[in-house]
Parts: C-alpha cells; sequence; structure tokens
C-alpha cells in the first residue's frame, strides 16, 4: 500500500507528472533518477497503465524540493529564449500550490466511468480524454478499488459503439506543466498539451522490419558488421564531436553487444555510411512505433527514424550531414512505399544538427520530452 503523508502525496503527484512528461519508461521495482541536482530514489509498488503510478518512499538527496529540482532541469532543458526561462515565468511551485488531496473517489467505478464517458463524447477537447476517463481510471487502480484493465475495456466498448475517433491514435494529448518550452507559472498557470500513450487504441498493424535504403550517387550504406566495424564505430563513438551529443563513449565490448542487439531484432538497424568509397558515418534506422519516440507524437504504422554521426572531423561543416540525411530520407521513402513520413529528434540544444535536418528538408513540428532530453521532432514527409 502506498505510504499516505502531505509529503509523499505531493512528492508523488510531481514524480508522476515528471515521468509522464518525459516519457521515462515505468516499471515495477526500483526507480532512481537524478533531476537537476537532484537524486531521487524509491520503489514503484503499483505500474498504472494510465500514469497513475503508486510509490513507496520517495527519498531525496543534494536539495529537499522536488518541484524546485524539476523546475531546474525543465529550463536547462529548454533553450534560454523559450517562455519557460522568461525572467517572469514564474516556477512550478505555482502549480504544486495546488495539489492537494485526491477528491473522494464515488462508491461505483462503473458509473463514474459511464459519467466521464457521456461528458467525453460531448467534448472536442483534445486532452479530455487524458484528464477525464483515464485520470478517473487511474485512481481507482492506485487506490485499490478497481481493475484499470477492465475499467479500460468498458470504455474502449462504449467509445466504439458512439464511433468515437479517440480509438484510432496511439497517442492521445495530455496537459503538461513541467516539461514544456512555452510553459508560464505566472500570472496564473497555464499548462501546455503534449501527447501520451493511448491505453485504449488497438495496436499497430503488423509492420515489417526496418528497409535497407538504396542512397544512390556518391552514398553507400550498408548494415554493421559486429566485428568488421566494431572498432570503426567504437572509434568514431569515442571521438569528441559526437561524444558530446550521443553520450554513448562506451567500451568497444559494449558496442560489440549493442550492434549485435540490433541486427537480432526488429527495432532499428545499425549502418556504416560511405561517401565515394570512404567510410565517413555511423546511422541507425529505426521503426518508430517500436521506438520510445513512439508516445510523443501520434505516428503512423510505418513511420522510419534516423540517428545519424558524422564521424570523421574532416567531414563535418561542408554541407555533408544535410546531404546524409536528405539522401536517407529519400532512400527510406523510396524504399517503403507505405512510409509517409521519416523523423528524428535531436536535442534541442544541438543547433547545429537541427539547422542540418532543417537544410536536408526536414521540419520542425513540436518539442518533445524525453527521459535525459527535450527535443526538436524533426519531419520529413513524402511529397
Amino acid at each position: 500500500m502506498e505510504p499516505s503523508g502531505s509529503t509523499h502525496l505531493r512528492r508523488s503527484a510531481v514524480l508522476r507528472r515528471w515521468l509522464s512528461e518525459t516519457h521515462t519508461p515505468v516499471a515495477e521495482g526500483a526507480l532512481r533518477l537524478t533531476i537537476g541536482s537532484l537524486r531521487v530514489d524509491t520503489e514503484v509498488i503499483y505500474r498504472s497503465p494510465t500514469g497513475a503510478h503508486a510509490f513507496a518512499p520517495i527519498s531525496v538527496e543534494g536539495g529537499d524540493s522536488l518541484v524546485a529540482a524539476c523546475a531546474e532541469e525543465a529550463r536547462r532543458r529548454s533553450l534560454p529564449d523559450a517562455a519557460i526561462n522568461a525572467a517572469d515565468a514564474g516556477t512550478p511551485v505555482e502549480w504544486a500550490r495546488s495539489l492537494g488531496p485526491d477528491p473522494q473517489l464515488p462508491s461505483d467505478p462503473v458509473r463514474s466511468l459511464h459519467d466521464h464517458a457521456d461528458a467525453l463524447l460531448k467534448s472536442d477537447d483534445p486532452a479530455a480524454l487524458a484528464r477525464g476517463p483515464l485520470a478517473m481510471i487511474g485512481r481507482f487502480g492506485r487506490a485499490g478499488l478497481a481493475d484499470e484493465d477492465e475499467l479500460l475495456g468498458l470504455l474502449g466498448e462504449r467509445l466504439r459503439a458512439a464511433g468515437s475517433r479517440r480509438l484510432d491514435s496511439p497517442t492521445t494529448a495530455d496537459l503538461a506543466v513541467l516539461v514544456g518550452e512555452d510553459l508560464r507559472y505566472l500570472p496564473e498557470v497555464t499548462p501546455v498539451r503534449y501527447e501520451v500513450p493511448n491505453p485504449l487504441y488497438a495496436g499497430d498493424p503488423e509492420v515489417p522490419g526496418v528497409p535497407i535504403p538504396e542512397l544512390g550517387g556518391e552514398w553507400s550504406l550498408r548494415p554493421a558488421d559486429t566485428d568488421a566495424d566494431v572498432a570503426l564505430v567504437h572509434r568514431w563513438m569515442n571521438s569528441e564531436h559526437v561524444a558530446v551529443n550521443w553520450h554513448q563513449d562506451w567500451p568497444l565490448e559494449r558496442w560489440r553487444e549493442e550492434i549485435a542487439t540490433q541486427l537480432g531484432g526488429a527495432h532499428s538497424v545499425p549502418c556504416v555510411v560511405a561517401l565515394n568509397g570512404r567510410e565517413i558515418a555511423y546511422v541507425e534506422l529505426y521503426r518508430v512505433c517500436r521506438d520510445k519516440l513512439a508516445g510523443c507524437y501520434p505516428y503512423a504504422p510505418h513511420d522510419l527514424g534516423v540517428h545519424i554521426a558524422v564521424g570523421e572531423r574532416d567531414a563535418i561543416g561542408r554541407g555533408v550531414g544535410s546531404a546524409l540525411l536528405r539522401a536517407v530520407a529519400d532512400g527510406l521513402l523510396a524504399a517503403d512505399p507505405v512510409c509517409e513520413r521519416v523523423v528524428a529528434e535531436p536535442n534541442v540544444h544541438n543547433g547545429a544538427s537541427v539547422g542540418a535536418f532543417g537544410r536536408a528538408g526536414f521540419v520542425r513540428e513540436r518539442e518533445v520530452g524525453l527521459p535525459a532530453k527535450n527535443s526538436a521532432l524533426m519531419v520529413f514527409s513524402r511529397r
């Protein structure tokens, strides 16, 4: 059973929001995070499909305010000119002051569910699903008063019978109060929209693995080899100009395991790219539906994603990166005729990378929170 007490309840509410808004994976068991200057240590004693997780006592080191740590980290993640970094923006303290104990739950979960479903069917607010029925279902589940999966099944049946389109998308809108470039807390808290996984989504149709594109012209691309290429990839990833953004300056054997793991699955394919016969870059191609990015925007099942690292320093700064990105995007769309979008998620602070994607024809669609960064969602659409 989750501990009681105002401090624990407040910390739990803040931690649930942080995990959701940064799209951090959650599993039952030990949970350790660093948020700003704070180290957070707890245990997930109830994992909720709607994000209404319950925690054992939450220990914090390096400070005593989880809200202040979230404020520090949210501002660091965002660009200096973001609204959240304005001198008069305020901090999440203003939001946290409104937190109180959850209101008393109704005695009949099913009746309450039907009432929330009725209200949802009359609403055109994109966040009405997350803020209404899903929030209510989560509170019943966290309190141990109902099975969330059963209530979600009933809600899905009701919405399906009414012809609701809210079942069709893999994500649904929620309102962020901790992470988001447009957040302001003064003169009043104004949450911003973001996407969360939709627990009512029926799931993706069978989607094939990642296609290997033909780049053409001066370019060539092939899947990496665990033996022949691991030393090359290891050298690139341990180069200062790559490590500063990728943060994967791992030992050789860990890279051997990483490449083997990717090659053995359907999520991503690690590749080596050559220009005029000279190998210069490492690229990871992935299916969004199998990636952490899947919870961040309403993806289509065949969407493909790309990570790129130009490993050879003398190939940087001459338009090579943007030319490669355009060749990869065009090649992926040609290799999968059903795919309509190729996406990427560079750190918003990596202006050179965001600019290279832009010059390659990608459009900055939104900012998304990920476990370690705020990213610019860059989208290359089929024309």
